[in-house]
């Protein structure tokens, strides 16, 4: 793993993120001295972010999407997306976009690297790893393979048919089920409830067979990654 997804992705903003929401949302000094008093508020910023003008500009017109952080970047992409298909849940969206954050969909990262991930992950040998693990070592990867697989299905779903079309490969459908399976059996895990990520976790589970599918729709419809 890289980072360990906690709730919260806008503390990994940077600089460039908060002027991009300040330039987009504030368009004049005064309003964007008022818009600089409600992002003090941990309860209003969710609020800010939610405004589709941020959607559009960065993901729609890409006026000015180049130097967002990923963290904002699949934060607005992924709340757009559940929003669509009505997951309300903030922490579903912002879980999403931490991960994508994190395991990373680079346009450079293409398919022949996405099989090699693909091929090595889900094998005999993860699977026993899993097993075999000690309790508290068995929570990290349950979590690890959910992520993985959470990121190809979200942003890969093409490469993914294309695969079990050509090969026999196992299609979306398969490794939807196995990211459910996997935070489901994380967020009954004791270390899920010492992370606060046991409803999170929980959550993400339920809500993912649709929020996948609203995720491939709003990939296919607005992103080029690499399939």
């Amino acid at each position: 793993m890289t980072r360990f997804p906690r709730p919260g992705c806008w503390f990994r903003f940077t600089q460039a993120d908060w002027n991009f929401i300040r330039q987009t949302l504030a368009p004049d000094e005064r309003a964007r001295r008022g818009l600089d008093e409600l992002m003090q508020d941990p309860e209003s910023l969710p609020l800010i972010l939610d405004n589709d003008l941020l959607f559009d500009a960065a993901v729609v017109s890409r006026e000015r999407a180049a130097p967002l952080s990923p963290e904002l970047f699949f934060f607005l992409v992924a709340r757009h997306a559940l929003k669509e298909c009505g997951i309300r849940e903030l922490a579903v969206a912002d879980y999403m976009a931490v991960v994508c954050a994190d395991y990373g969909c680079a346009p450079a990262k293409g398919p022949g690297q996405i099989e090699r991930g693909v091929d090595s992950l889900y094998s005999v040998d993860y699977l026993e790893a899993i097993e075999n693990a000690g309790r508290h070592h068995r929570f990290f990867l349950h979590v690890q393979c959910a992520n993985q697989f959470l990121v190809l299905t979200c942003l890969y779903p093409d490469f993914l048919h294309r695969r079990a079309a050509r090969r026999g490969a196992p299609d979306v459908d398969y490794y939807e089920q196995v990211v459910v399976s996997h935070l489901d059996s994380a967020s009954k895990h004791v270390l899920a409830e010492e992370f606060a990520l046991e409803e999170t976790l929980e959550k993400v589970a339920e809500c993912f067979p649709p929020a996948r599918r609203a995720m491939n729709h709003t990939v296919r419809e607005h992103l080029s990654l690499g399939q």
